[in-house]
């Protein structure tokens, strides 16, 4: 009887466990612009190529150039992001009128975390950067922040750990050559192009495991 109450107490403790870490890390089935949740990512889908997504890959071959945090107070919803003026919160409406295609709809892809996230800590952690210069130049450290590295180094477990791990730097086509943009931008201001540098794209987020992703444009 001793043997049965602890296995039954051991069942019981793993289910509690598996409910309360899918309630946290993975919130439904329903991921879209319409049924967002706190820490979504909004993925900014482009019809035409840029020198991102040339050197990038978004999930499915999606042409991604930018993410957005999403984020929701009592009185409003924003994409919490690092864009040009740096880390702001963008109202959500204008952030879907920006990312607005030919057809009048918002070109966004949505994707949430599938995996352990302390999201809490998380937003508070993204949060922390508003007002940080933009990183125009994707260098490693913090002291500028770009769109996808304010995601990489705000998401982290119920370990403090990462949820998003670093990656080599790429500016390179698929045959690994350095694209001649990102030399001639790099070259007008004096630097090296941080090629195998570690840090991270919004393409890369995409595809990531940690990330379910929906999208209907």
């Amino acid at each position: 009887m001793r043997l049965k109450k602890i296995v039954s107490n051991l069942l019981l403790l793993c289910f509690i466990l598996l409910v309360s870490c899918s309630a946290d890390s993975y919130q439904g089935d329903d991921i879209s612009l319409k049924n967002l949740h706190e820490g979504d990512l909004m993925f900014v889908v482009k019809e035409t190529s840029n020198p991102i997504t040339d050197a990038t890959q978004g999930i499915d071959g999606l042409k991604i150039d930018h993410v957005a945090i999403y984020h929701h107070t009592d009185s409003a919803d924003y994409a919490l992001e690092a864009i040009g003026k740096g880390v702001v919160l963008t109202p959500l409406t204008a952030f879907l009128n920006r990312t607005k295609g030919k057809e009048g709809k918002p070109l966004v892809a949505v994707g949430r975390v599938i995996v352990d996230c302390d999201m809490n800590t998380s937003m508070k952690h993204a949060l922390s950067y508003l007002g940080r210069p933009y990183d125009h130049f994707y260098m490693p450290d913090d002291k500028e922040i770009y769109c996808s590295e304010l995601v990489q180094k705000s998401f982290v477990d119920h370990h403090g750990l990462p949820v998003f791990p670093t990656i080599p730097m790429s500016f390179h086509d698929k045959d690994g050559k350095i694209l001649d943009s990102w030399k001639q931008f790099y070259a007008f201001y004096h630097r090296e192009v941080p090629e195998g540098e570690p840090g991270t794209n919004p393409g890369q987020l995409s595809r990531d495991k940690a990330v379910k992703v929906t999208y209907a444009f």
